[in-house]
């Protein structure tokens, strides 16, 4: 791990992520990009932010780490184009309106989602952290793809996103 300071479930996570062939690894970036890009990611864990009345949530916008405008949603495609073209011919996905579908998880890639389901909003954090700075140093995946250059530096994204967690006192 790159990051240091943070929890032993993060760990656990990037430990079980790394034991994944590519192909579990991307689907796990397909959900968790789907799931920022829809603003799904918030402090209070709510399933759907936008039916909450509360002026207080505060929302995971990987525009506010530093990806310029509509930069997740074409990362989001790019991950999909990806894992079409490697996964096998069973398991395609596509975007309908935006949300990714047609992916199959199996056991692990469910529990692994579950894992992340289950962390804190400033845990959630971490795990993109870490990912970002993996995506910039070219050690996220075993085999090498040509990712989209990211328009900023990922360790710039990853430091943006740690300026975005929610201080100790202030943790809802």
């Amino acid at each position: 791990m790159y990051i240091t300071e943070t929890t032993e479930k993060v760990r656990k996570i990037f430990e079980m992520l790394d034991r994944r062939d590519d192909i579990g690894k991307l689907k796990f970036l397909i959900y968790i990009f789907d799931r920022a890009t829809h603003q799904q990611i918030n402090d209070k864990n709510e399933a759907n932010p936008d039916l909450i009345e509360n002026d207080d949530l505060i929302i995971f916008d990987l525009e506010d780490a530093g990806l310029v405008n509509n930069y997740a949603n074409i990362f989001l495609e790019y991950l999909v184009m990806t894992f079409n073209g490697t996964a096998d011919r069973y398991s395609k996905g596509y975007q309908d309106n935006g949300n990714v579908e047609g992916i199959n998880y199996n056991k692990y890639d469910k529990l692994l989602i579950s894992n992340f389901e289950n962390l804190s909003y400033n845990e959630k954090l971490d795990i993109f952290r870490e990912i970002f700075i993996r995506i910039e140093n070219g050690s996220l995946f075993n085999n090498e793809y040509k990712m989209l250059a990211l328009i900023a530096n990922g360790f710039d994204i990853a430091n943006n996103i740690n300026n975005l967690k929610i201080k100790e006192g202030n943790i809802q």
